[in-house]
């Protein structure tokens, strides 16, 4: 089953999946048999991925429930190879104890993450426990113990990460997703486990802020070919003045046969002889008896000369 979340995550990097700016990913993984509607689906509303994952914990499945909410991102921010994704890292560094999953790479609108939590302590009992990320930086997880006997009620641990900045943003996200890598397998220790994953997308103001990073730190995108021009070109001339005019190497590197001017040359040659051809077709073709150049001799051109 990690397979295929990992096959699902792919479905974020597809062209038509990047084209929504104001969406962002929902993921769910369970370690019990979870049915979602609709995760197979590329574009959902917020509202019915709600309803959906209520839908799915109606039978309480699990004992523990971690429910993380991330926002300012997209699905670019989690197929991005600059940035180990959460999900992804979890699912290929060999958990096989996801036996289902859901991904959804864009859900227009935000996730009622708080509905699906009180959702999950009326119907489940289940105890709160909110984890904040400035909390866990100072604290470590070792903070966050998760008592569960037979008897014990489930729980719900709810992380809440901050929004990452547009100057850095993938070390930030990095370093969320080690937060959440830590806490998650916490969770999972503590017996069967279910974790709702939620998202919400860039505003207007942060999507400009992330564009104007991003174009200020691509200043000359061409640089390295010039650079690489200005290499080569040195190294000739360091090698000329070496030799102190001796010419030395191979013989494409002694002389330029394929010169800009053997080009012109031939360029201009072609249409001269295409002229050259046509005029020498077009006078050999011409048809002129023997008779119009011998000189008229009789009565009648006598009387012309008169």
């Amino acid at each position: 089953m990690a397979k295929a979340l990992v096959g699902a995550l792919a479905l974020a990097s597809l062209p038509s999946a990047l084209a929504f700016r104001n969406t962002s990913p929902f993921f769910l993984f369970s370690s019990a048999d979870v049915n979602v509607d609709g995760q197979d689906a590329q574009v959902a509303q917020s509202g019915q991925v709600t309803a959906d994952a209520i839908a799915s914990m109606k039978s309480c499945p699990s004992r523990v429930y971690l429910i993380v909410r991330q926002g300012s991102v997209s699905s670019s921010d989690y197929i991005d190879d600059t940035n180990a994704p959460t999900l992804s890292s979890i699912m290929t560094g060999g958990l096989s104890s996801v036996k289902s999953a859901a991904v959804i790479p864009e859900v227009v609108g935000s996730v009622d993450a708080d509905r699906i939590s009180s959702h999950l302590q009326s119907a489940c009992s289940a105890e709160v426990r909110k984890i904040d990320y400035a909390d866990w930086a100072e604290s470590g997880v070792e903070s966050l113990p998760l008592p569960m006997t037979e008897e014990s009620a489930p729980q719900v641990v709810e992380l809440t990460l901050p929004v990452p900045p547009a100057k850095h943003r993938q070390q930030y996200l990095g370093a969320y997703d080690a937060a959440f890598h830590s806490i998650f397998t916490h969770v999972a220790e503590a017996g069967g486990y279910t974790v709702i994953y939620t998202t919400t997308a860039q505003t207007q103001a942060q999507a400009e802020a992330l564009e104007n990073e991003r174009t200020y730190e691509m200043e000359d995108p061409f640089g390295g070919a010039v650079q690489m021009e200005l290499k080569r070109d040195t190294a000739v001339v360091h090698r000329r003045r070496a030799t102190k005019g001796q010419k030395t190497g191979g013989l494409f590197e002694k002389y330029q046969f394929l010169s800009p001017g053997l080009f012109m040359g031939i360029s201009a040659t072609i249409p001269l002889f295409l002229i050259l051809y046509f005029g020498l077709q077009s006078l050999a073709s011409l048809e002129v008896s023997y008779f119009a150049f011998s000189k008229e001799m009789g009565p009648t051109a006598q009387r012309k000369a008169q």
